[in-house]
This record gives C-alpha cells, sequence and structure tokens, in this order.
C-alpha cells in the first residue's frame, strides 16, 4: 500500500494534482485548505465566502473517496443546470489534466455520474423530485445548500439507508442565522482561521472591519495596526472555539484570509454591495437584516382581540394541495386560519358570503380548483408567481379572457406582508394558539440572497419546512389589494425593495390605496363556521 492510498496530501503532491486550468495544485497558497482536504470526519460544514477554492477542494476530495474508500458519492447542487456548468466548467477540465483521473474514470461516463472503479460520483440538481432517486450513495455533499431545495436536500438521505458509511458534507455561503448551512455550523466545533501577527506576536482571527484599513485599503493586525502581508494572512492553524461539539467538524473560510484577495477588493465590495451580499458572499458569516426574517414577537404583536364585524369584502387566501391550507379575512385583518381535505368547507365559506372571493396558487391542485372556479365565476382567481421584469408591478391583474388569473412577484409579497407584519398592520384576530401554526411556517421561510445573469443582485425566498400559510396569507394580501377598501389597483413598487439591494424597505401608509391602519375594529369567532 502506497502512502497516497491512505493520505489526499500525498496524493496531491505524489500524481501532481493540477486545477482545471491545467496549473498544480499549490497548497502553499492554499495553506488553510491543508487539513481540510486531509479532514475525514464522516460530517462536515463549511461555512464559507465566494471564490476561496471550495469547490476544486470538494472535488479533489469525493474523487479520493471514490477511488481510495470506495464510496458511492452524491453531490447536488441548486439546479440541474449548476451540476452541468459544474461538470462541463470544473469536474471534466480537472479530469482532462490528470492522467491519474482519466486512469479512474470510466470512459462512458456521462455528465450526472461518473464512474469510478466499482464506485459512482452523481451530480445532480435539487428542484426536481426525480433528482434524489433511483440510486445509493455513502456520501452525500451538498453544496451551496443555502441556494438548494431544501425539501429535496432531505431525500438524499434515503439513498443512505444502506450504506455502513452515511457520511454528509455540507459546503455554502450562507444566508440568514439559523437557516441552512447555518443549522449545521451551529452544532460544529466551529473553527477559525489564526494568524499570528509579525510584529507585535499577537494571535488572531481576521475580522471584518478591525482587520481592514478603510482608509489605506490594506490588511492590519487588530493590536498593533501594522500592515499585515498576504504571507502573513495566509500562514495559520485552525481552532476550533467549541471543541465539545463533535458530531460535525466545521471550517469558516472568508475572502479575509485568502492571500490571493487584497484589501482593496473587500473595501469595494463593502462600499458597492448589500450589507446581506457583504456577509454572505465576502465573510463567509448568515446576515439578519431587517427584512431578512419575521420574529415570532413581530408575529404575535399583531394579535388583536377586539370586535370586529364580518362584512364585505371578504378574503379567502388559498394554497392548494395534501391538504389545502387557507386563511379568511377582509379589511379588519385576518380572522381564521386552518387546512381541509378537498374543496367542501371552500364551497361551504363561498356560499356562506355570496360576495366573498378565493385567491389561490394555480399549480398546487391542477383539477380541483379550476373545478371551482368554473363553478364560481368571477369569484375565484388563479395566481401565477412571476417577476414582472418589463413594469415591476408586484401584482398585475388578469383582464378579458384572462380575467381569472393574477400574476404576483413571489419574493416581494412575501417581503411585503413581512414588512407590514412588523408594521403591525394585519390584525390577527384570536389568540397565540390560533395563529401559532401559521407563525410556524413564517419561521421556515428564509432570504438569499442571488446575482442574476446580468450581475443584478436579486434576492429569494427559500424554506426549511411548511411554508403553506405563508402562502395563503400572500394570496390573501394580493385578493385584499383589488377587492378591499380600494380599487385603487396594484401594490405599488419600491424600485430599492424590488432590487433587493437593501434591507430598509420603508412601509409606505397607503401601500395600494389600504391604509396600514385599516384593518382594525373587532372579536373573532373560534371558526368561521360560528359566524
Amino acid at each position: 500500500m502506497k502512502l497516497s492510498d491512505i493520505s489526499i496530501i500525498a496524493w496531491l503532491s505524489e500524481y501532481h494534482i493540477k486545477t482545471e486550468t491545467g496549473k498544480p495544485y499549490d497548497l502553499v497558497d492554499h495553506m488553510f485548505w491543508f487539513d481540510i482536504l486531509r479532514d475525514m470526519h464522516p460530517k462536515q460544514v463549511w461555512l464559507k465566502a465566494a471564490q476561496v477554492g471550495g469547490s476544486i477542494a470538494a472535488i479533489y476530495k469525493f474523487l479520493w473517496c471514490a477511488e481510495k474508500l470506495k464510496m458511492n458519492v452524491a453531490y447536488t447542487l441548486p439546479t440541474a443546470t449548476d451540476a452541468r456548468d459544474f461538470v462541463s466548467g470544473k469536474i471534466d477540465p480537472i479530469i482532462r489534466n490528470n492522467p491519474i483521473l482519466q486512469s479512474y474514470v470510466d470512459e462512458k461516463d456521462s455528465v450526472e455520474q461518473k464512474r469510478i472503479g466499482q464506485n459512482t460520483v452523481y451530480i445532480r440538481g435539487t428542484w426536481t423530485e426525480r433528482a434524489a432517486l433511483s440510486f445509493s450513495s455513502d456520501l452525500n455533499i451538498h453544496d451551496e445548500l443555502d441556494r438548494s431545495k431544501q425539501s429535496v436536500v432531505q431525500q438524499y438521505a434515503s439513498r443512505q439507508q444502506h450504506s455502513p458509511h452515511k457520511w454528509e458534507w455540507i459546503f455554502s455561503n450562507p444566508s440568514s442565522v439559523g437557516a441552512g448551512v447555518d443549522v449545521a455550523w451551529q452544532k460544529s466545533d466551529q473553527k477559525e482561521w489564526i494568524i499570528t501577527c509579525k510584529d507585535c506576536k499577537q494571535k488572531q482571527i481576521l475580522s471584518w472591519p478591525d482587520s481592514v484599513d478603510l482608509g489605506r485599503e490594506v490588511y492590519v493586525c487588530k493590536a498593533c495596526n501594522q500592515e499585515l502581508s498576504d504571507r502573513n494572512r495566509s500562514v495559520g492553524y485552525w481552532n476550533a472555539m467549541k471543541p465539545e461539539n463533535t458530531e460535525w467538524s466545521g471550517y469558516h473560510l472568508s475572502l479575509l484570509m485568502a492571500p490571493w484577495t487584497p484589501a482593496s477588493y473587500i473595501v469595494e465590495m463593502y462600499r458597492t454591495k448589500s450589507p446581506e451580499y457583504f456577509h454572505n458572499f465576502v465573510l463567509g458569516l448568515p446576515y439578519e437584516g431587517l427584512g431578512g426574517r419575521l420574529s415570532e414577537a413581530e408575529f404575535m404583536d399583531n394579535l388583536d382581540d377586539t370586535p370586529y364585524a364580518i362584512e364585505a369584502p371578504i378574503v379567502i387566501g388559498l394554497d392548494t394541495g395534501l391538504p389545502n391550507w387557507y386563511v379568511v379575512g377582509g379589511n379588519q385583518g385576518l380572522w381564521s386560519a386552518g387546512k381541509c381535505d378537498g374543496y367542501d368547507d371552500i364551497r361551504q365559506m363561498l356560499d356562506r358570503w355570496p360576495k366573498s372571493v378565493v385567491v389561490s396558487d394555480q399549480g398546487g391542485d391542477l383539477h380541483g380548483i379550476r373545478q371551482l372556479q368554473e363553478d364560481y365565476p368571477g369569484r375565484v382567481f388563479l395566481c401565477y408567481y412571476r417577476m414582472d421584469r418589463k413594469t415591476m408591478q408586484l401584482v398585475t391583474w388578469g383582464k378579458g379572457d384572462e380575467s381569472g388569473k393574477v400574476v404576483a412577484d413571489r419574493n416581494r409579497i412575501i417581503q411585503l406582508v413581512m414588512d407590514e407584519f412588523k408594521a403591525k398592520s394585519i390584525p390577527l384576530k384570536g389568540n397565540q394558539k390560533d395563529w401559532w401554526e401559521a407563525w410556524t411556517h413564517y419561521a421556515n421561510v428564509y432570504r438569499v440572497t442571488e446575482e442574476d445573469s446580468v450581475g443584478q443582485e436579486r434576492f429569494v425566498y427559500q424554506r426549511s419546512g411548511a411554508d403553506h400559510l405563508v402562502h395563503a396569507i400572500s394570496y390573501w394580501r394580493i385578493g385584499m389589494d383589488k377587492f378591499g377598501m380600494s380599487q385603487a389597483g396594484s401594490v405599488k413598487p419600491d424600485t430599492e425593495f424590488m432590487r433587493g439591494i437593501g434591507s430598509s424597505y420603508a412601509i409606505d401608509p397607503m401601500v395600494g390605496g389600504m391604509p396600514a391602519n385599516a384593518f382594525r375594529g373587532v372579536k373573532p369567532p373560534k371558526d368561521w363556521r360560528d359566524v
């Protein structure tokens, strides 16, 4: 047995492993990767910035594990397109540039899988249920977890039922506190990169803003304020901040420790990018901004037990599926939330209140909701989540042949409703028990920042669990925009908010023509049937 059979570091050296560009992989410039590469802990989490070399290190690790440890590997990225680009842009060039890897890989491999000896590496996206089916895995690697579909990611664990290993590695730019990669990070030993100042010998963790002089645009020692060289930043060691957490081996990688990243770039990113982007992609840290999540206190502060009269307009927000989830309310707030099998309860409400309307998703149940729309003409509207790139309208109601259709910007309507809850603008009739399940659904959604194809920042809401009532309330809010106190039309967009650049979206007291304090009055019935 050779040393390279038991040591990935020896393997990299013995076979002079090259990168996707054909250059030798140099651990001198990637010194902080030395311990991470050789770490074979079954549960690993990398809380990382962008462009720190994570993809290359991950490829070396899983190819070595497949060949030397005889593991089947499932490697996921957010979408199938991401997976194809990863294979064509990273994996295939690395294999072509390294004869030893060519000898490992079956010539009949494909984009979605690489046959390595008797084992297979599967490279998949996470936005289709099919992605997690029909194969077995010993090692699941989830790259860019925070931008992946969480429910599909969770299904990958079922691929390990018959594996003696059941390893799980997570690598991702973080998003929000308590979501995505941060969940595993909080369970880990949380290793940070420790350097020693060459001048004053002070040991320290590179951090923002103390390790950067904004005026001189140089890295500096926190203790003596002397400039830190690239070499000084790259030489260090990993120290576990929570050594008692042994379940996960965790590493935090920021661009501050990357010797190829000048301080001027860090300062430029700070001045030109949103705080959310700067934290996630430059510092490799989760960000909890004003608009990122809705807290329990902010949601429950909307509870209102004052008497009210149930009167038109009445809007039923409906998220279809198995089961159907709904909320009911009017100008004076929301008074009911629940779930039901089928549509009998919804039909009873429509019959009981002849002027009530339903706004529902169009895709959860293709047949049932369309039959309901046919049975109650002019009273059931199907909502399509799309971004209107031409007019930037937040909500657009169909006309003519499309009169039963409404188009809404999914992420911005979720943010709008959250902001209105924070402003105590949507009374919730009842008590904490009545609305607890709705709150748990809001607790499951969190915001991530992405760049589109032209480099513009946009935010997207992901979920870590059930979020049905989030959408039901959004559909109700869309209905109130049209059928509520004002007929003013669509909720007007806020351009700064629409871009997702900041988290300081100001609540307009007349959003959509509906005063922020309009929902007032009322003692709620315990159930809509009591009305």
